[in-house]
């Protein structure tokens, strides 16, 4: 192959350019450069949006992960309250068992004394 010359390239440069001119409307153009833009200010929004999600978390006053933090200290801090809340449950649940117990018994000897002298 022969050396071209730098008009020589330039030329066959041009050509191209004019074939894919000729290849693609500028319809078809214009609406990729309107898809590109939309996508790129969806990414703009989605990159504010991230932001704002990052502050939430990881704010050091109010963020998300420092109040996670504080409710797993508060919950360790009152482990044992919730034990003997737990065991109060329990007790009050067994005393009303016993109680319906002897008011049965008591109305069973109300009953008794009334009906069978």
């Amino acid at each position: 192959m022969a050396k071209q010359t730098q008009s020589e390239i330039l030329t066959e440069v041009l050509l191209e350019l004019q074939e894919i001119k000729r290849g693609l409307p500028n319809g078809e153009l214009a609406l990729m450069q309107k898809s590109l833009e939309d996508l790129e200010e969806g990414q703009k929004s989605l990159k504010r949006e991230i932001r704002t999600i990052q502050k939430r978390l990881f704010n050091p006053d109010d963020g998300l992960i420092v109040e996670v933090n504080k409710n797993t200290e508060f919950l360790e801090d009152n482990k044992q309250d919730l034990k003997d809340l737990d065991n109060l449950i329990s007790w009050k649940g067994n005393v009303t068992k016993a109680l319906w117990v002897i008011y049965s018994a008591i109305i069973g000897v109300i009953t008794h004394l009334l009906f069978w002298k």
